[in-house]
């Protein structure tokens, strides 16, 4: 099983914060290192495309070495660098509006497989929504963040999070029957959408 500071006790993620904030490199990199994952697969899947999502994660890392003193809860690491990916993933989709860039197709389906680990049709129904909806699901379904959490990295009320959910599962579930994908199976054999 693979180390993750994390879902250990906050100390040694708070300690490395610390250290991190008065200059320490290692430290920064430790953390880092165990957030990098998780935000590149929730870049992927926002983007859809995987050079843009290593770019909004290495922009991301950057900024939060850069600006981590201002972090005054270090137990909100993971929150604030993701709040940070989130606003990166934000940028590139408005620069590549403003640019008129359309990419072609393929450079639209990312090997979900490999990005997130879930099943592939509800993957595809993601990847059609729009930015704020495919971002809330991002963040509560593949990377396991409270509505809370979410409200926090986003900077909106919860309200607004609860409300973003309900409508991206709605859309989902009537995108996976338009699409005529099988509808995702709860554990109670009940379908999940």
């Amino acid at each position: 099983m693979k180390h993750n500071l994390f879902s250990e006790g906050k100390s040694e993620q708070e300690s490395l914060v610390i250290q991190a904030q008065e200059g320490d490199r290692q430290a920064f990199m430790r953390l880092f290192q165990a957030v990098q994952q998780s935000l590149y697969r929730a870049a992927c899947v926002i983007l859809q495309n995987d050079q843009d999502a290593y770019d909004a994660t290495q922009e991301a890392a950057l900024k939060a070495f850069r600006f981590l003193r201002s972090l005054r809860q270090p137990q909100f690491f993971k929150t604030w660098i993701t709040r940070i990916l989130i606003n990166e993933c934000r940028g590139i989709l408005r620069e590549k509006r403003k640019m008129s860039y359309y990419p072609d197709m393929n450079d639209w389906h990312i090997n979900l497989r490999e990005a997130a680990g879930a099943e592939i049709n509800v993957l595809e129904a993601v990847n059609h929504l729009t930015f704020n909806y495919r971002t809330v699901v991002v963040l509560r379904y593949l990377d396991g963040y409270s509505q809370k959490e979410i409200a926090r990295i986003l900077g909106c009320p919860i309200g607004t999070v609860k409300s973003r959910i309900n409508l991206a599962l709605r859309k989902l579930k009537e995108g996976l029957e338009v699409q005529d994908f099988p509808k995702p199976q709860s554990e109670e054999g009940h379908h999940a959408l």
